[in-house]
């Protein structure tokens, strides 16, 4: 869905989730401002038992000019109405009647039944989905440092003060919004009350420590999510604490703040694990958050959830093997060997985007990499929009041009990211490669973390069903393919 298929409406109502927080206001106000500069009728409201009470969010409302309404009971039916970071039918939205309705939302959620909805569950905030989105309509939200800011607050709160940023659109939210950054401090300081500070002292209370996997677990009470970030964050600082992850109940659901201080457990993959089918998460390798809806556990209380945590962590812990490629030692009999087919790929030479010798980060949907630009290195792209480096000699003889621009059909497309420029969306040529270089490999029957020889600290993770491949000419080159790209790219001999 696009912002632009809801303009032939023209009585609209914008609904945020009952007792909203920063990202539904922020999510809300962005509807707001590109429905008003196409002179719709429109409001913003949120409903519940009570009106919004919180500092931080008073203070954003007002400083940020922000309309939005307390709407106890419906007072009229609209033609349209648009809930922004929730769902209407789920149970943290009073049920407002409507001629239509659409949602734009972060959450995986069972209730929709509306033809009108983005529903984005890879991004860590719905602020970052409106962002997109304005940008795709043509609608800068720069040009109003007041929906900019409360944007970034958006995303600043539901990502844990930025530390559980994953999705490129939620990074690019954070590096480019113009925000008024002396509001920043003073929303982020006004945040906790006494009795969450009791909250936190409660938590830090009921630890449940594993001391097999060292690995601890405890519930708060319902808060902030930002308290469940700064109780992990005192709880990851005990010496015999590797792994933590802390849970409350939240409008609709569970959310959950995972920290990880060992090489070897990836937050962010933790989090997915354990919100697997149920949910979702996000985040980078030392801090993650996730979130798990009501709908999939109806009979949860804090001890079930705390047990729950518990089970899927150990799980995790003991649904892997870790092989590192400088150790590592083929088995013919255990291995295959492969042929690498012909496949076009996209390219464009370093060099070319920002001058030699400049220095940038590429953006991808899997990670960003930083770059120092020369004519013997090249970026590498698949359609799928996962971006990597080569250089020129092994380009040159893996490759070779051909004629074309290489389309990517990705959620987002690679970008160049330097400090004092707009990003830049990078424009690839085709190649293709030379095939017929021969892999050893085997399809993984157990989950895997495999350390390259080209990074000793950062893991590659495979799936059950992945294939684990070794080139035959260095055999010190060992890398995970998932199944899918791996029948595309090899072929038996």
């Amino acid at each position: 869905m696009k912002l632009q298929d809801l303009l032939v409406y023209n009585d609209i109502l914008i609904q945020c989730h009952d007792y909203p927080d920063p990202d539904s206001i922020a999510s809300g106000f962005g509807i707001y401002c590109f429905m008003k500069s196409h002179g719709k009728k429109v409001r913003l409201i949120y409903s519940g038992i009570h009106d919004i009470r919180k500092p931080n969010l008073l203070i954003m409302i007002e400083r940020l000019g922000i309309p939005i309404e307390y709407m106890r009971e419906p007072e009229y039916e609209p033609e349209l109405l648009i809930t922004a970071d929730c769902v209407h039918g789920e149970r943290n939205v009073t049920d407002f009647k409507a001629g239509t309705y659409a949602a734009i939302d972060h959450h995986v959620s069972s209730r929709n039944s509306s033809e009108l909805y983005e529903i984005r569950p890879d991004y860590a905030s719905c602020s970052s989905i409106i962002a997109v989105m304005l940008r795709e309509s043509g609608f800068d939200y720069n040009s109003n440092p007041d929906l900019a800011t409360a944007l970034y607050y958006g995303l600043y709160t539901d990502a844990n003060s930025m530390s559980e940023v994953n999705h490129p659109a939620d990074r690019d939210l954070r590096d480019f919004a113009k925000i008024e950054k002396e509001l920043i401090p003073l929303l982020t300081n006004s945040v906790l009350s006494l009795r969450e500070i009791q909250i936190a002292g409660e938590a830090l209370n009921s630890i449940n420590n594993d001391r097999e996997h060292h690995f601890a677990v405890t519930c708060a009470a319902k808060c902030d999510p930002n308290i469940l970030g700064y109780v992990n964050d005192l709880i990851i600082q005990v010496d015999t604490i590797n792994v933590s992850v802390v849970c409350c109940f939240v409008s609709g659901g569970i959310r959950i703040s995972v920290r990880s201080c060992i090489n070897d457990i990836n937050a962010v993959e933790l989090t997915r694990f354990i919100t697997d089918g149920i949910g979702s998460g996000g985040g980078h390798r030392q801090k993650a958050g996730g979130f798990i809806s009501l709908d999939k556990m109806p009979d949860a209380d804090p001890d079930t959830i705390v047990g729950f945590l518990i089970k899927r962590v150990t799980m995790y812990y003991e649904n892997f093997d870790i092989i590192r490629a400088e150790e590592y030692t083929v088995d013919p009999e255990k291995m295959k060997i492969f042929v690498k087919k012909p496949q076009i790929m996209g390219f464009v030479t370093s060099d070319s985007i920002f001058g030699y010798g400049a220095s940038f980060r590429v953006r991808s949907v899997e990670a960003d990499f930083k770059v120092r630009a020369s004519d013997d290195l090249i970026i590498m792209t698949d359609s799928r929009g996962s971006a990597y480096l080569i250089d020129r000699a092994k380009f040159d003889s893996t490759y070779e041009v051909t004629e074309g621009v290489f389309d990517v059909r990705a959620d987002y497309h690679p970008h160049a990211i330097c400090f004092d420029r707009e990003p830049h969306k990078l424009n690839f040529s085709c190649c293709r490669s030379r095939g017929g270089a021969k892999v050893y490999a085997r399809r993984l029957d157990r989950n895997t973390k495999l350390y390259t020889i080209w990074d000793s600290k950062n893991y590659i993770s495979g799936m059950v069903g992945d294939y684990l491949v070794v080139r035959m000419d260095d055999q010190r080159d060992v890398y995970i393919i998932d199944r899918e790209r791996f029948d595309e790219i090899y072929k038996e001999l």
